[in-house]
């Protein structure tokens, strides 16, 4: 699960395009502790999920959606084996974003 909050943290972020300074300033939580964070190193409490949800414009039962619907999905982790070696960090998360997309289209085109 720590794994797949630092994904998550790590994503929205990048798709703002925000540096943490950004998030921390926005969440109200310290730098380091959102690094720790988006490395896996930290579990972050409830009030800190609530933090970060604020900060993503969207609430607390909303984010804990985002993150349940990852923990749900064998496939949300970009793998790094051999076909992704030559990407560099920001084109993993682009493909990561794709794919997160994706799996939100394939759900909503199949309840239509």
């Amino acid at each position: 699960m720590v794994r797949t909050i630092a994904e998550l943290l790590t994503d929205l972020r990048a798709r703002r395009g925000w540096p943490l300074r950004e998030l921390a300033q926005r969440s109200g939580l310290s730098i380091a502790y959102l690094s720790e964070l988006e490395r896996g190193r930290k579990l972050p409490t409830l009030e800190a999920l609530d933090q970060l949800a604020a900060a993503f414009d969207c609430n607390l039962a909303a984010f804990l959606r985002l993150l349940a619907d990852r923990l749900e999905e064998p496939t949300t982790e970009v793998r790094h084996d051999a076909e992704f070696q030559d990407l560099d960090p920001a084109e993993r998360s682009e493909l990561a974003c794709y794919a997160e997309y994706l799996r939100w289209r394939r759900s909503h085109c199949a309840q239509r």
